[in-house]
């Protein structure tokens, strides 16, 4: 679309009913177009990530005028154009999922050897719940991942084994149709 730029919000703060509308009813009055989004609430805390799109006048003046938003919702609120995409690699899209007793540590060792094989992370959502039945402590992580053409997928599958192995963490890489 012709005339399209992008502006990225985020916002941080106390949770309360209403949020959500407030920041869009802002948004779509500032002639913005929330094309992407994120939110979640952790412990009363209200988070949020958005990919707002419109013509490069609108984007100014909702990024001129967040501190507005800020203001009405009670969240810290920081508004910046995205920084300059560059071409991707040719790369394969794949789903990482792990799950195991909940300990610390778990997303450093997985995201090191994701690193290590510059496979980049595109999303990710990590959860802690009780077992249904002794109440233990599950974690689970599931992941987006871009990886490189170049990577030997199965190297990639001995490092993870051997942490499966170890850590005992139950982990499955699927490559997304």
């Amino acid at each position: 679309m012709p005339g399209k730029d992008n502006l990225i919000l985020t916002a941080v703060g106390p949770d309360q009913v209403g949020l959500v509308e407030k920041i869009s009813q802002f948004i779509a009055q500032h002639g913005g177009n929330i094309e992407d989004s994120k939110m979640a609430v952790f412990c009363g805390e209200f988070a949020l990530i958005l990919l707002v799109s419109g013509n490069a006048e609108n984007l100014s003046k909702v990024a001129s005028a967040y501190g507005e938003l800020a203001a009405l919702t009670g969240l810290n609120i920081t508004a910046r154009k995205p920084s300059v995409k560059q071409p991707p690699a040719q790369s394969l899209p794949y789903r990482l999922t792990a799950s195991c007793l909940d300990h610390p540590g778990v997303v450093h060792q997985l995201s090191g050897v994701l690193s290590q094989l510059s496979i980049n992370i595109e999303s990710m959502e990590t959860k802690t719940y009780l077992a249904p039945v002794s109440g233990t402590p599950i974690f689970r992580m599931e992941a987006l991942l871009s990886v490189p053409a170049t990577v030997n997928i199965g190297r990639l599958r001995q490092q993870l084994d051997g942490i499966e192995r170890e850590a005992n963490i139950d982990i499955d890489l699927a490559m997304l149709e």
